[in-house]
């Protein structure tokens, strides 16, 4: 595997409470119609990931629920040397 780059083991952390505010946003590296993609740094342990967020009243209002579903379901299951794997 590449740098950076797990099989697709979950991040074990203390509390499975993580969010939002564990992360520090260290510069942006894509944008689509109602989200982001950042490179961010736990700030705890200093790990480096990829995160994208999305405003879901924007993807409510536009009728992407599904679309956005269907996007975490083909995420979860795919594994690539190429792609980041989804936790």
């Amino acid at each position: 595997m590449g740098l950076g780059q797990s099989s697709k083991t979950p991040v074990e952390d203390e509390s499975n409470d993580i969010n939002f505010d564990h992360f520090q946003i260290l510069r942006a590296i894509g944008k689509g119609s109602f989200g982001k993609v950042c490179i961010v740094q736990k700030k705890d342990t200093k790990k480096m990931y990829a995160m994208k967020y999305m405003n879901k009243l924007k993807c409510v209002e536009r009728n992407e629920v599904r679309n956005v579903l269907k996007e975490l379901q083909i995420m979860k299951n795919l594994e690539h040397p190429f792609l980041v794997n989804f936790w």
